[in-house]
């Protein structure tokens, strides 16, 4: 199922794209239903970034994701490959467990105007479990749509409070 979020922040791009690859900013990061994130990783090599995230899902689940998921934990990986010179990044998610069920990856680009900054976010989430997919997708993308523009408020009070 795809999705796609537009956000804007008052900064420019390079000040996003500091926060979005700050291991501080990233370990800071609160979202509802869900324990604080691990940083795994933050690696540079020339104009490219790399992030690594953990999180672990801390909410209820209802019946079908009982069923898909069989009483396993809940967490997964963010890794966000983001290009500095063309203001682009990809991301995937990878489940901790049942890693074969579960899809979603996208990108982000960054755009700046007159010093503020538009993120544009695409991106496709699938679920491959016969007979109960398009259902579970329908169930979990609103939720995951829901806390990008809690992380996007975030980052926007992040760059309030850091900048200059």
């Amino acid at each position: 199922m795809r999705f796609d979020l537009k956000h804007d922040f008052g900064a420019p791009v390079a000040a996003v794209e500091d926060a979005m690859v700050d291991a501080e900013y990233l370990a800071a990061l609160r979202l509802p239903d869900v324990a604080p994130p691990t940083v795994l990783g933050v690696e540079a090599n020339g104009t490219t970034v790399t992030t690594r995230v953990a999180y672990q899902y801390t909410g209820s689940l209802d019946a079908i994701a009982e069923r898909v998921l069989r009483g396993s934990d809940i967490g997964w990986v963010q890794e966000v490959i983001l290009d500095r010179t063309t203001h682009r990044a990809r991301f995937t998610v990878v489940p901790k467990v049942h890693a074969e069920r579960l899809r979603c990856s996208g990108t982000y680009t960054l755009s700046e105007r007159d010093g503020t900054t538009t993120r544009v976010i695409s991106g496709d989430l699938r679920i491959n479990v016969p007979l109960v997919a398009s259902r579970a997708e329908k169930m979990i993308v609103p939720g995951l749509v829901r806390r990008m523009r809690l992380e996007a408020s975030f980052l926007e009070q992040w760059l309030s409070q850091h900048s200059g």
